[in-house]
């Protein structure tokens, strides 16, 4: 559901730090990184087309590793399971902006960069500019059929919600200074991931066919922040 953002989220905000004249510029990926990171990519890509042309519960893991020209336990090192395959361009995404959340130098509070977030995927889903994304949003609707039927499926989906109202909750609790496990943060992050499922599952069970999914996703931010909103920030 989420956007194959080809920049880093803090980037797409202009927010993240910037290099002195006195800093060393970061390495490079190595040419081993850069083939796993070919890999995995033409992985992604070969089962969101598979999954698309055959479905999710024909395809195999053997039928995606033949395509990319691998052995399946070569595509185990990647991916644990189907459903995480299947799962990945949603999360890779979040795990980008669970990075950010988590810089040391973020300047720019959580709920505007969730806001941010939930904004470019739904405009992403609405206009896909990436071959991947287009195919994955296509077969969100077929999920929505799959999930009931494939129990590691349901479990890869609950799993991925819980891990992102933690980060949530937990960036959250430290822009106000307050104990990780902050019911505050915690109640509102459960809003804000519930608020935008909700929506998502409205959009597609409408036939993707509404033009509203941006503005019910920034509506359920922006509900959250009214009706609950961020505990205010301690002086540091």
């Amino acid at each position: 559901m989420a956007r194959q953002i080809p920049r880093s989220i803090t980037d797409a905000a202009g927010l993240s730090a910037t290099l002195s004249d006195d800093d060393e510029p970061p390495a490079g990926p190595t040419l081993r990184e850069r083939k796993k990171a070919k890999t995995r990519v033409a992985l992604v890509e070969v089962s969101q087309r598979l999954f698309a042309r055959r479905g999710y519960t024909v395809t195999t893991l053997e039928d995606i590793s033949a395509e990319v020209d691998i052995t399946t336990q070569t595509l185990l090192r990647y991916f644990d399971s189907k459903a995480q395959l299947a799962l990945a361009p949603m999360t890779a995404p979040l795990e980008e902006l669970e990075r950010s959340l988590r810089a040391d130098d973020r300047s720019v509070d959580t709920l505007s960069m969730w806001r941010l977030y939930v904004k470019i995927e739904a405009e992403e889903a609405v206009n896909p500019s990436e071959t991947t994304m287009a195919t994955y949003v296509a077969n969100l609707r077929a999920y929505r059929e799959w999930v009931d039927k494939d129990p590691a499926l349901v479990a890869s989906l609950s799993s991925v919600e819980r891990w992102l109202e933690e980060v949530l909750a937990t960036a959250m609790a430290h822009d106000a200074g307050v104990e990780s496990d902050d019911l505050h943060s915690t109640l509102v992050a459960a809003l804000l991931v519930a608020g935008r499922r909700a929506v998502w599952d409205r959009w597609l069970a409408r036939g993707r066919d509404t033009d509203s999914l941006v503005d019910d996703q920034l509506a359920v931010v922006d509900y959250a922040a009214g009706s609950l909103g961020p505990l205010p920030a301690v002086e540091r």
